[in-house]
């Protein structure tokens, strides 16, 4: 899939997500939001449609590898929003330490149930906090607190 199919995909998901009722996020649960970033070179607001994870009381956002545009965006400039039908939550990324992340990935990876996307991760999904805490260089974690 080439950039320009991605892009319309995520324009197509993103306009699915905020027309539904947003699911409340609670701990072991995954729901769908639009994460609002600033572009790290042009300045300009990207939505991307992603999955919230509820961890320990706090909500994160992960990615397989770290590579994607909102990974490098939220690096760049932490602060960003959480979009759904009921509004934007202003936040703030923070990419917590090993453990805390190792966590979060396994709570994410227990939540998930796209075969596609488990797929994208190098652990199966049944790993421990061990095995995915040997990925965390490849894998991004991000904790969104309140701004």
């Amino acid at each position: 899939m080439d950039r320009t199919e991605i892009a319309a995909m995520n324009t197509s998901m993103t306009g699915r997500v905020l027309a539904m009722p947003p699911a409340p996020v609670v701990d072991g649960g995954y729901a769908l939001r639009v994460l609002r970033t600033r572009g790290r070179r042009s300045g300009e607001d990207r939505d991307t449609p992603i999955g919230l994870v509820g961890h320990d009381g706090a909500q994160y956002v992960v990615s397989p590898v770290g590579d994607r545009d909102w990974v490098r965006n939220l690096r760049a400039a932490p602060g960003c929003a959480v979009r759904s039908s009921a509004g934007d939550e202003p936040r703030r990324a923070v990419e917590p330490g090993r453990d805390e992340a190792a966590a979060a990935v396994v709570g994410y990876l227990r939540a998930l149930d796209v075969p596609w996307a488990l797929q994208a991760f190098p652990v199966p999904a049944d790993a421990g906090p061990e095995q995915v805490a040997e990925h965390l260089d490849t894998i991004a974690v991000f904790r969104l607190d309140p701004a």
